[in-house]
């Protein structure tokens, strides 16, 4: 789910790693069973915060939340439905939130602590989530460049 015109900003549902070009055709129709019966959702784009955690911050990010529980259910049928093909499934616990950026060094981190603790509880609006993503990660020198390799979209609801 990729969130905004430039998209790329996203929600992992599942991290897949190294996948053999043989096995997009199973992740695609795994992908398909797992929307079966979610409708579009708003999320709501709430708090922020940092991974692992305040001592050895490597990760900024801001939450998501929803009223009902069809980010849960479609995780769960993404995970369930992606076990059946041969990928582990998820030890830890889902946690919604887009990665806003990568902490290489300790430089201004007193700054960066006391703006996410300022900015921990603040709501920054919402967006509706209507389809599901493949995306390809390439981690490059200039950074991640996301391909998308296939889409599926979430009924409407009507």
């Amino acid at each position: 789910m990729c969130p905004g015109p430039d998209r790329k900003m996203h929600l992992t549902l599942k991290f897949l790693g190294e996948v053999e070009e043989k096995m997009i055709p199973n992740i695609e129709r795994a992908l398909d069973m797992a929307v079966d019966g979610i409708t579009t959702f708003m999320l709501s784009v709430s708090g922020m915060g940092i991974f692992p955690d305040m001592r050895r911050p490597r990760v900024v990010w801001i939450g998501l939340k929803e009223e009902g529980d069809n980010l849960i259910r479609l995780h769960k049928g993404v995970d369930e439905e992606l076990k059946k093909t041969g990928f582990p499934s998820e030890d830890r616990r889902f946690t919604p939130h887009i990665t806003l950026g990568r902490i290489r060094s300790n430089r201004n981190i007193e700054k960066l602590l006391k703006l996410i603790d300022v900015e921990k509880g603040v709501d920054s609006g919402s967006f509706e989530v209507s389809d599901l993503h493949l995306i390809k990660s390439e981690l490059k020198p200039s950074g991640a460049v996301y391909t998308e390799l296939y889409s599926v979209m979430l009924s409407s609801g009507h």
